[in-house]
């Protein structure tokens, strides 16, 4: 199957849709967006969508990847300048730093902005991710969200070698992230669409086609998946082709008590997203699903212990049970009822 075709069009359709539908930005608002060289010509359709409503300003960052500290003076005087009440964060950040950097939500907070963070924004995330009808993601999303509620066990399988059985706790909720950000203090990842728990236990094996931050940028869209073994909800095995990858990923996993432990099991609810990309951005919306080994974020979950890892690990066209019933058969919705 050949790829969608993306273009001027798509790129408009998908900033404008963050601006009205995802955001709601109106003559109100002031707009910052925050980017750096290699992400600005897709930028500019975010400033370009915002200025059609609000006032918008264009701040190019220095690389976050090569020059942290820089980029974050400038995003700290950015922000204390103009005030803004909607910040939009794309540029590149390999090790999703801006994102676990409490720094920069005290600073949103402070003033009250809502935001959308769209670190490694590339084509496909803003042309098809980001082009859709977020009123009908965020519909699916909750519809989803109001399936899997209370549910005790969940099996994930695919083609791949994946055949993991995970253990749910019905008092821990399930959470809709639905791209709709329109509330002051509001903000998260955009594309968007998903739902997560995080699971009391878990057994088998996930066959990974694309790993998270901090390995994303590096890895992308695995040839050869990255095979990781679990047993009581920890991990304990790990295996790849590549030998230095696999050493990468198991110190990375030894780096505290809970780093090995799973946190996070997500279904994938925006259906605009049809098939892995390699760009987590993108990724973790496909129907389907991600499974993230480390932090659970318990003030979402409930899970009552935390971790300085979080890495998300997406299978591919996965099958998925809960409680007995299909879900998903080979990465689409199999019932007519979410409809």
């Amino acid at each position: 199957m050949s790829a969608p075709w993306i273009g001027p069009a798509e790129l408009e359709a998908g900033a404008r849709e963050l601006a009205t539908g995802c955001l709601a930005i109106s003559e109100a608002d002031r707009v910052l967006v925050l980017t750096d060289a290699a992400t600005a010509p897709l930028a500019e359709y975010l400033e370009r969508a915002s200025a059609a409503l609000a006032p918008t300003r264009l701040l190019v960052l220095p690389s976050l990847d090569d020059a942290y500290d820089e980029a974050f003076a400038r995003i700290e005087a950015g922000i204390v300048e103009d005030r803004p009440s909607v910040v939009l964060f794309a540029a590149r950040d390999a090790d999703d730093r801006l994102a676990w950097d409490g720094r920069y939500w005290e600073l949103l907070d402070g003033i009250g902005a809502r935001s959308a963070q769209l670190p490694a924004l590339d084509a496909p995330s803003l042309g098809i991710g980001l082009a859709t009808d977020y009123a009908e993601v965020a519909r699916f999303t909750e519809a989803v969200t109001s399936c899997v509620a209370g549910v005790r066990r969940v099996r994930v399988a695919n083609a791949l070698g994946t055949d993991i059985v995970f253990d749910c706790d019905p008092a821990r909720p399930w959470t809709p992230f639905t791209g709709i950000y329109r509330r002051p203090g509001e903000g998260g990842r955009l594309p968007q669409g998903e739902t997560f728990c995080s699971p009391v236990n878990a057994n088998g094996t996930i066959a990974a086609s694309v790993i998270g931050y901090p390995f994303n940028a590096a890895t992308g869209l695995l040839a050869e998946p990255a095979r990781f073994e679990i047993s009581g909800g920890r991990l304990v095995g790990l295996s790849h082709p590549d030998p230095v990858l696999a050493e990468r990923l198991t110190a990375w996993f030894e780096r505290d008590e809970h780093a090995a432990r799973i946190g996070e099991l997500a279904f994938g609810t925006n259906r605009a997203c049809t098939a892995l990309t390699g760009n987590l951005l993108f990724d973790e919306n496909v129907p389907g699903c991600h499974i993230a080994i480390g932090h659970p974020f318990g003030d979402y979950t409930g899970a009552e212990w935390e971790s300085g890892v979080h890495v998300d690990l997406v299978v591919d066209r996965p099958t998925i049970h809960v409680d007995d019933r299909l879900l998903i058969e080979r990465g689409a919705y199999a019932d007519p009822e979410l409809d």
